[in-house]
C-alpha cells in the first residue's frame, strides 16, 4: 500500500506563528477586531475639569474643515457606493480572536497610526464632502428648546501653482427644532422665526430659523495666493505642508514652536490645542508619515481615553478617542472626541460630546451623551477636476 505523502503547504501554515497569520494583516478583518477590543479594553483615563475653547478646526485663512486621510476615499453612507481606493468605513469587528488589554488607549492610536503609513497618490485638488451639525439652546417668549444647525459643505483645496482653493458652504442647510419636544416649545413660543442663543457667556446671539434648503449656499475662496491652509496662526503653502517631518518627536517640536507662536498658555490650552492641530495635520493634504506621526503625537497627550468600538454621526463603525472634558460655553462640560476607521486609518468625524449638562442645557432636555458638534466626512478624494459651484 502507497505511502501517502505529507501535505507539505499545511505542515508550514501549521508552524506559522501567530502574528504572521495572513488574517492578521492590515486591513484584515482580524485585524480591526484586534483593534476594537484592544479599545474596548482599555480602562478610561479620568476626567479632569478645565477651562478651554470648544473644538474647532482652521483651515485655509481660517476655514475650519475636517477630511478623511489623504489617499483614502471614505465611503458616503453606510448605504452608498463602495470605495475605490479603500474598503468601506462600515466594516464591522469580527467575532473571533483574542483579547488584549493594554495599560491605556496609546496601544490602539498606534496601530491607527501605522494603519495611516501607507502610500497616496496626489492629484490637482484634494476635494471633500462633509456633514457637520451643530446644537444650540435657545430662549424665546419664556421657552427654553433646543435646535439643530445642520449642512452639507464641500472643500476643494489647489495644490499647484495657478489653481484657487474654494468651499461651498450651506448646502442643504437648515436650523430646526431637535426633537418633536423641541418643536412643540417652539410652538409654543409662537413659531418665531429668529431665537436668541442662551449662552452663560458674552453677548446674546441671534439664530434664524430655517427649512432645510432655504438659505442659499455661499462660495468662498479660501487661498491667499499659493497659501492653502492655516497651522496654528501661520498660514502656509503645500510646499510647506510637504516638508513637515514624518517623526512624531520632530513634528511635535514642531507643533509646540507653533504653540508658542499662536499665543501659548496665555489663551489657551496646551493639550487641547495640540490635539486640534495634530487632528487637523490629518485631514490636510500632508504625506502619509506625517499623518501617522500626527496620530502618534495625539497618543502621547496626557488623558487621552479609547471609547471603545462607537458609531460616528453617519452610522458607521470606528474606533472613539476622547480628551477630558472641558467646559463647553452653553452646555455645561463637554469632551472632544475623534473617530477612525481602525483598518485604515481614515479620520470618519470630530465630534463634542456633552458629558454633564448645565441647568439650561438640561431644561432644553440634552442629557450627558448628546453630540452637540460634529463634522463628519462624507467623501474625501485626489483629483484633478476643480469643484462645481452651485448657480
Amino acid at each position: 500500500m502507497a505511502r501517502m505523502r505529507p501535505d507539505v503547504m499545511k505542515t508550514l501554515a501549521d508552524a506559522r506563528p501567530a502574528e504572521l497569520d495572513p488574517d492578521r494583516l492590515a486591513g484584515s478583518a482580524r485585524a480591526r477586531h484586534d483593534l476594537i477590543t484592544i479599545l474596548a479594553g482599555a480602562p478610561e483615563a479620568p476626567e479632569t475639569r478645565r477651562s478651554a475653547r470648544p473644538f474647532t478646526r482652521r483651515w485655509a485663512l481660517p476655514v475650519a474643515v475636517a477630511a478623511a486621510a489623504a489617499g483614502v476615499v471614505v465611503a458616503a453612507l453606510p448605504q452608498g457606493p463602495q470605495s475605490v481606493d479603500g474598503p468601506r468605513a462600515t466594516a464591522g469587528p469580527a467575532t473571533d480572536g483574542p483579547r488584549h488589554t493594554p495599560a491605556n488607549g496609546r496601544l490602539a492610536l498606534l496601530n491607527v497610526a501605522a494603519r495611516a503609513d501607507r502610500a497616496a497618490h496626489e492629484g490637482t485638488y484634494w476635494q471633500t464632502t462633509t456633514r457637520s451639525a451643530w446644537t444650540g439652546v435657545v430662549e424665546h417668549s419664556g421657552q427654553t428648546f433646543a435646535v439643530v444647525d445642520s449642512e452639507r459643505g464641500q472643500r476643494s483645496v489647489g495644490v499647484r501653482p495657478g489653481t484657487e482653493s474654494l468651499e461651498i458652504r450651506g448646502l442643504d442647510a437648515a436650523v430646526e427644532p431637535r426633537t418633536a419636544r423641541d418643536r412643540e416649545r417652539w410652538r409654543a413660543a409662537g413659531l418665531p422665526k429668529e431665537v436668541t442663543l442662551a449662552a452663560e457667556e458674552g453677548g446674546k446671539l441671534a439664530l434664524r430659523m430655517e427649512n432645510r434648503g432655504g438659505k442659499r449656499p455661499m462660495v468662498d475662496r479660501t487661498n491667499l495666493g499659493d497659501e492653502i491652509a492655516a497651522l496654528g496662526a501661520r498660514n502656509v503653502t503645500y510646499a510647506d505642508l510637504r516638508k513637515l517631518p514624518g517623526d512624531a518627536a520632530k513634528l511635535k517640536e514642531v507643533l509646540a514652536d507653533l504653540y508658542t507662536e499662536d499665543g501659548g498658555s496665555e489663551v489657551k490650552d496646551r493639550t487641547e490645542w495640540m490635539w486640534q492641530q495634530a487632528a487637523g495635520l490629518i485631514t490636510l493634504p500632508v504625506k502619509p508619515g506625517v499623518r501617522a506621526a500626527a496620530y502618534r503625537v495625539i497618543a502621547g497627550l496626557p488623558g487621552i481615553r479609547s471609547l471603545g468600538e462607537v458609531t460616528d454621526p453617519l452610522g458607521r463603525k470606528g474606533a472613539g478617542f476622547a480628551l477630558p472634558a472641558v467646559e463647553g460655553p452653553g452646555y455645561g462640560a463637554v469632551r472632544s472626541e475623534l473617530i477612525v476607521d481602525p483598518a485604515t486609518g481614515a479620520l470618519l468625524a470630530d465630534r463634542q460630546t456633552l458629558t454633564k449638562p448645565n441647568a439650561k442645557a438640561a431644561e432644553a432636555g440634552l442629557t450627558a451623551g448628546t453630540v452637540v458638534n460634529y463634522t463628519a466626512i462624507v467623501q474625501a478624494e485626489w483629483t484633478d477636476r476643480q469643484v462645481k459651484t452651485p448657480e
